[in-house]
Protein backbone atom coordinates (compact mmCIF):
# COMPACT_ATOMS: atom_id res chain seq x y z
CA UNK A 1 0.00 0.00 0.00
CA UNK A 2 2.63 2.29 0.73
CA UNK A 3 4.85 1.56 -2.32
CA UNK A 4 0.95 2.37 -4.63
CA UNK A 5 0.63 5.71 -2.39
CA UNK A 6 4.18 6.93 -3.16
CA UNK A 7 3.57 6.72 -6.72
CA UNK A 8 0.17 8.58 -6.57
CA UNK A 9 2.23 11.23 -4.87
CA UNK A 10 4.80 11.00 -7.56
CA UNK A 11 2.43 11.53 -9.66
CA UNK A 12 0.51 14.75 -8.18
CA UNK A 13 4.16 16.49 -7.71
CA UNK A 14 5.27 15.70 -11.73
CA UNK A 15 1.69 17.09 -12.61
CA UNK A 16 1.89 20.37 -10.87
CA UNK A 17 5.47 20.77 -12.63
CA UNK A 18 3.94 20.25 -15.76
CA UNK A 19 1.13 23.02 -15.43
CA UNK A 20 3.48 25.75 -14.05
CA UNK A 21 5.48 24.97 -17.42
CA UNK A 22 2.23 25.24 -19.19
CA UNK A 23 1.63 28.40 -17.44
CA UNK A 24 4.82 30.04 -17.49
CA UNK A 25 4.91 28.65 -21.48
CA UNK A 26 1.61 30.10 -21.89
CA UNK A 27 1.96 33.54 -20.64
CA UNK A 28 5.35 33.87 -22.39
CA UNK A 29 3.40 33.15 -25.50
CA UNK A 30 0.67 35.61 -25.21
CA UNK A 31 4.14 38.22 -24.11
CA UNK A 32 5.73 37.32 -27.52
CA UNK A 33 2.46 37.51 -29.32
CA UNK A 34 1.73 41.17 -27.92
CA UNK A 35 4.98 42.49 -28.69
CA UNK A 36 4.32 40.93 -32.44
CA UNK A 37 0.85 42.29 -33.42
CA UNK A 38 1.65 45.78 -31.76
CA UNK A 39 4.00 46.67 -34.05
CA UNK A 40 1.05 46.13 -36.99
CA UNK A 41 -0.18 49.39 -36.13
CA UNK A 42 1.90 50.81 -37.86
CA UNK A 43 1.47 49.01 -41.00
CA UNK A 44 -0.25 51.64 -42.82
CA UNK A 45 2.76 53.98 -42.31
CA UNK A 46 5.73 54.08 -44.91
CA UNK A 47 9.06 53.05 -43.21
CA UNK A 48 10.36 56.84 -43.47
CA UNK A 49 7.20 57.71 -41.14
CA UNK A 50 8.84 55.29 -38.38
CA UNK A 51 9.93 57.83 -36.11
CA UNK A 52 7.17 60.94 -35.59
CA UNK A 53 4.86 61.60 -38.41
CA UNK A 54 1.33 62.37 -39.12
CA UNK A 55 -1.12 63.00 -42.34
CA UNK A 56 -2.37 66.35 -43.05
CA UNK A 57 -5.13 66.61 -45.60
CA UNK A 58 -6.54 69.25 -47.97
CA UNK A 59 -3.94 71.65 -47.34
CA UNK A 60 -1.51 73.45 -49.65
CA UNK A 61 2.48 71.80 -49.30
CA UNK A 62 3.65 75.55 -48.44
CA UNK A 63 1.05 76.39 -45.80
CA UNK A 64 2.08 73.16 -44.20
CA UNK A 65 5.29 74.31 -44.77
CA UNK A 66 5.00 77.60 -43.06
CA UNK A 67 3.02 76.56 -39.99
CA UNK A 68 5.47 73.59 -39.62
CA UNK A 69 8.24 76.14 -39.05
CA UNK A 70 6.39 78.61 -37.04
CA UNK A 71 5.51 75.34 -34.49
CA UNK A 72 9.04 74.22 -34.03
CA UNK A 73 10.47 78.03 -34.05
CA UNK A 74 7.95 78.58 -31.42
CA UNK A 75 9.18 75.24 -29.44
CA UNK A 76 13.17 76.73 -29.32
CA UNK A 77 14.10 75.29 -32.12
CA UNK A 78 15.70 77.83 -35.19
CA UNK A 79 15.87 76.93 -38.71
CA UNK A 80 18.54 76.14 -40.81
CA UNK A 81 19.21 77.05 -43.94
CA UNK A 82 19.92 74.86 -46.93
CA UNK A 83 19.91 74.70 -50.11
CA UNK A 84 17.03 72.92 -51.43
CA UNK A 85 13.47 73.48 -49.75
CA UNK A 86 14.11 70.66 -47.13
CA UNK A 87 13.31 71.35 -43.98
CA UNK A 88 15.98 71.60 -40.69
CA UNK A 89 15.89 72.58 -37.26
CA UNK A 90 17.96 72.76 -34.67
CA UNK A 91 18.41 73.50 -31.34
CA UNK A 92 21.20 73.44 -28.12
CA UNK A 93 20.97 69.89 -26.40
CA UNK A 94 19.84 70.07 -22.62
CA UNK A 95 22.01 69.14 -20.10
CA UNK A 96 21.62 65.13 -19.91
CA UNK A 97 21.52 65.01 -24.03
CA UNK A 98 24.90 67.08 -23.77
CA UNK A 99 26.11 63.92 -21.24
CA UNK A 100 24.36 61.26 -22.99
CA UNK A 101 26.26 62.09 -26.49
CA UNK A 102 28.88 64.55 -25.51
CA UNK A 103 30.19 62.30 -22.27
CA UNK A 104 31.22 63.59 -19.49
CA UNK A 105 35.01 64.19 -20.59
CA UNK A 106 33.72 65.59 -24.05
CA UNK A 107 31.63 67.96 -21.94
CA UNK A 108 34.12 68.98 -19.76
CA UNK A 109 36.41 69.48 -22.85
CA UNK A 110 33.73 72.06 -24.39
CA UNK A 111 32.15 69.93 -27.15
CA UNK A 112 28.80 71.55 -28.49
CA UNK A 113 25.93 69.04 -28.82
CA UNK A 114 22.40 70.07 -30.99
CA UNK A 115 19.41 68.31 -31.89
CA UNK A 116 18.68 68.33 -35.40
CA UNK A 117 15.54 67.39 -37.28
CA UNK A 118 15.19 66.86 -40.44
CA UNK A 119 11.30 67.47 -41.29
CA UNK A 120 9.95 66.47 -44.52
CA UNK A 121 6.54 66.56 -46.65
CA UNK A 122 5.82 63.95 -48.86
CA UNK A 123 2.64 63.34 -51.29
CA UNK A 124 0.58 60.70 -49.68
CA UNK A 125 -2.36 61.20 -52.31
CA UNK A 126 -3.72 64.00 -54.43
CA UNK A 127 -5.41 65.73 -51.31
CA UNK A 128 -2.92 64.77 -48.35
CA UNK A 129 0.58 65.15 -47.02
CA UNK A 130 2.25 62.87 -44.59
CA UNK A 131 4.78 65.59 -42.63
CA UNK A 132 7.08 63.09 -41.12
CA UNK A 133 10.46 63.90 -39.08
CA UNK A 134 13.40 62.31 -38.37
CA UNK A 135 15.80 63.79 -35.31
CA UNK A 136 19.72 63.37 -34.47
CA UNK A 137 22.32 64.29 -31.65
CA UNK A 138 24.98 66.42 -33.53
CA UNK A 139 28.20 66.53 -31.57
CA UNK A 140 30.77 69.08 -32.92
CA UNK A 141 28.05 70.73 -35.31
CA UNK A 142 29.38 72.71 -38.18
CA UNK A 143 33.28 71.54 -37.98
CA UNK A 144 33.31 69.19 -40.88
CA UNK A 145 35.99 66.66 -39.81
CA UNK A 146 34.73 66.24 -36.18
CA UNK A 147 30.83 66.41 -36.86
CA UNK A 148 29.35 63.40 -35.21
CA UNK A 149 25.68 62.33 -35.85
CA UNK A 150 23.72 59.60 -33.63
CA UNK A 151 20.11 59.11 -34.66
CA UNK A 152 17.98 59.07 -32.02
CA UNK A 153 15.55 56.23 -31.32
CA UNK A 154 12.22 55.50 -32.38
CA UNK A 155 11.42 55.30 -28.43
CA UNK A 156 12.63 58.39 -28.25
CA UNK A 157 10.34 60.27 -30.45
CA UNK A 158 7.76 61.27 -28.35
CA UNK A 159 8.40 64.84 -28.43
CA UNK A 160 9.32 65.13 -32.14
CA UNK A 161 5.71 63.37 -32.33
CA UNK A 162 3.56 66.10 -30.06
CA UNK A 163 5.18 69.16 -32.38
CA UNK A 164 3.87 67.43 -35.71
CA UNK A 165 0.16 66.34 -33.49
CA UNK A 166 0.52 70.72 -32.75
CA UNK A 167 0.92 71.32 -36.68
CA UNK A 168 -1.73 69.19 -37.68
CA UNK A 169 -3.96 70.35 -35.20
CA UNK A 170 -3.32 74.13 -36.43
CA UNK A 171 -3.88 72.66 -39.94
CA UNK A 172 -6.82 71.69 -39.21
CA UNK A 173 -7.95 74.42 -37.51
CA UNK A 174 -7.10 76.32 -40.50
CA UNK A 175 -9.33 77.08 -43.24
CA UNK A 176 -8.94 74.45 -46.26
CA UNK A 177 -7.10 74.75 -49.18
CA UNK A 178 -8.35 74.11 -52.84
Amino acid sequence: MNLLSINFAGLAVLNQRDQRTFVKGAGMFVILATIFFSGCSSMEKPESASFASVVIANQAPEKIRQTTIAVFQDSGYQIVPQSDSSLVFEREATRREQLDYAGFAGTQQGDKVVIRVRVQIRTKDPNSYWLECKAFAVRNPGQPVFEQTTPLFNFQSKSYQKLLDQVAKKMAMAAPTP
